[in-house]
């Protein structure tokens, strides 16, 4: 029996669907081999690799061979944390990207783990002169608790785009992992080697927002720069010259060479009530966040106006952009919340949208609606 010309084509529509959905799912998975040695260049077997998200969430786990090396066949593209652990040696934290469809070769030596010994010795101790004991250098454990807790603030507060400001304050910038030499991303808990110590004003227990600049795409001049918050860390250990610090949290990847800045964090308040919009008054939108371009629920972008024009934290904003003759008529798109503020410009964070928010569009400060006349 010969199939209608129309299933056919159905049929083969649906196989090349099928093909195209497992290919794309192949596409978004990467190959990792690992290779582990010792601090002489032997190969170490039965090393534990476990694979992990940013977010924690363990992705795969491996053991190496006798010729030291282990393979993640389907990780997911994108940021992953290895962790190596094997008894008698230090356990190791290396921070990966894996690409789509790509192979990435991972070569990671491990070392000893020190080692104490207690000998008890028993008899009599020749009496001698006391001698004074030189002080003991300052080292933060591995794991150094808190030392100030963190003010209350809202998330978004700190985490997200900002427009630079004139002078850029830089109490230091980020040099590596405390304990890998090499790891591009820093998550919560991890400990970093700070280039600023106390000749930079920074003190133990000191609480600093991680930051850096990136390029504005879409924009005029090409130039135009955005100032991205990716964490917040706390010292824990300082000299002169350098510090060690804790990431407290990671809004996403904190970077070798990211910039340290004060951290003063707006107090969390409720938004103001809904009112009506001030068209007249309103604020041109600036751009949105590091590698975004337009506007969607719970994104935040930047808008020129700040503290100098009244703009203040809670304050609700309805979005829009301007059409008719000679640009009169509001067409409104969604509406915002102000979450921090700056002298002369702000950060919002859209609440809903009608139409896509893009730079160039306006956002008009909500004022109590009129009293109904009796």
């Amino acid at each position: 029996m010969r199939l209608p010309v129309t299933i056919l084509v159905a049929v083969a529509t649906a196989f090349i669907a099928l093909d195209a959905t497992v290919a794309a799912a192949q596409a978004a998975k990467g190959l990792v081999r690992v290779e582990v040695t010792d601090s002489s260049g032997g190969r170490l077997r039965g090393v534990t690799v476990v694979a992990t998200g940013v977010d924690g969430r363990v992705l795969a786990t491996a053991s190496t061979d006798r010729t030291g090396v282990c393979v993640f066949r389907t990780l997911p593209a994108g940021p992953v944390m290895l962790r190596f652990q094997l008894e008698g040696f230090g356990g190791v934290l290396v921070g990966v990207t894996v690409e789509s469809g790509a192979e990435l070769r991972v070569a990671q030596p491990l070392e000893l783990a020190p080692f104490t010994e207690t000998v008890d010795v028993r008899g009599a101790a020749p009496v001698a002169e006391p001698r004074p004991v030189p002080p003991a250098p300052v080292a933060a454990p591995s794991r150094a608790p808190l030392l100030k807790p963190v003010p209350l603030h809202a998330r978004d507060a700190v985490c997200g785009p900002a427009k630079p400001g004139a002078a850029a304050e830089s109490l230091g910038t980020i040099r590596s992992n405390r304990f890998v030499a090499e790891g591009g991303l820093y998550t919560m808990g991890a400990q970093v080697i700070i280039d600023g110590g106390m000749l930079n004003g920074l003190e133990v227990g000191q609480n600093l927002v991680v930051r850096h600049y990136f390029r504005v795409r879409g924009l005029a001049p090409t130039d135009t720069m955005g100032e991205h918050s990716a964490g917040l860390v706390q010292i824990v250990a300082i000299s002169e010259r350098s510090s060690i610090a804790e990431v407290i949290y990671a809004c996403d990847e904190l970077r070798k060479g990211d910039f340290l800045a004060s951290f003063n964090p707006e107090p969390i308040r409720p938004p103001d009530p809904p009112g009506v919009p001030d068209f007249r008054d309103a604020a041109r939108i600036l751009f949105a966040d590091e590698g975004q371009i337009l506007g969607a629920p719970r994104r935040l972008m930047v808008i020129d106006r700040g503290s100098e024009h009244g703009v203040r934290v809670g304050q609700r904003m309805t979005l829009f952009r301007r059409q008719g003759r000679g640009g009169r008529s509001p067409e409104i798109t969604g509406d915002a919340i102000v979450v921090s503020v700056r002298i002369d410009s702000a950060t919002i964070r859209i609440e809903r949208v009608n139409d896509a928010i893009a730079s160039g569009d306006f956002a008009a400060p909500q004022i109590p609606a009129p009293a109904a006349s009796r």
